[in-house]
């Protein structure tokens, strides 16, 4: 069973050169943002070093740090996560994990020219920062990646991720994901993210960044 990700599009985008962070926006959450795009800058420079392997376990950590996959993923499922037990949350949260982390590993392979820029931020919904921020193509087209951050355990995380400022990739997820969810259950979504897994090593191993 195969899932149609958004997600990897815009993740597609993310050549790095720099890391821009005005002085009057650094904030928690913007040092945060920073901070995630300083290592996507690090992994993407050593990218065909590193291969696919090296570069998941470079960026596990800091992506586990900064984004709260549990919350995620529960957003995601929508509805159906009431009725999961304890073991199929766990599960899901794992693949959901899994996938995210991949997701990087597989695109971010080479240095291309562009660069990031944090553009400052904005309160959000619930209690939330978004944070506003932009890739910089080498031809001087911006395109905005936005991050939404709310605290979990006394730490700002990313609970959601805005493509041109609007398109909400758990907005997307949950649509995908409760359309599999209603046909095959938490085991067939499990499934489905493992395989994408799979599929992702994949590419990063074999094909150039685009």
């Amino acid at each position: 069973m195969r899932l149609r990700f958004r997600f990897v599009l815009w993740v597609a985008a993310l050549c790095l050169v720099s890391v821009q962070l005005p002085a009057a926006a650094a904030t928690p959450a913007s040092e945060s943002i920073a901070g995630l795009n300083a290592k996507f800058l690090d992994v993407m420079k050593n990218g065909e070093t590193l291969g696919y392997a090296g570069r998941y376990k470079e960026l596990e950590p800091v992506l586990n740090q900064t984004f709260d996959f549990g919350e995620m993923a529960r957003v995601s499922a929508g509805r159906y996560w009431n009725d999961m037990t304890d073991a199929e949350k766990q599960a899901l949260v794992e693949a959901f994990t899994s996938y995210s982390v991949a997701t990087y590993a597989s695109r971010f392979k080479s240095y291309a020219g562009q660069k990031f820029e944090v553009l400052g931020e904005e309160p959000g919904p619930r209690k939330s920062v978004r944070v506003n921020n932009q890739i910089v193509r080498s031809n001087g087209e911006a395109i905005r990646i936005d991050y939404l951050m709310r605290e979990n355990g006394g730490a700002l995380k990313i609970v959601d991720v805005y493509l041109k400022s609007s398109i909400s990739e758990l907005a997307t997820r949950r649509s995908e994901f409760g359309s599999v969810l209603s046909k095959s259950g938490v085991d067939g979504l499990v499934a489905a993210l493992k395989q994408k897994v799979g599929e992702l090593a994949k590419e990063g191993q074999t094909a150039s960044a685009e």
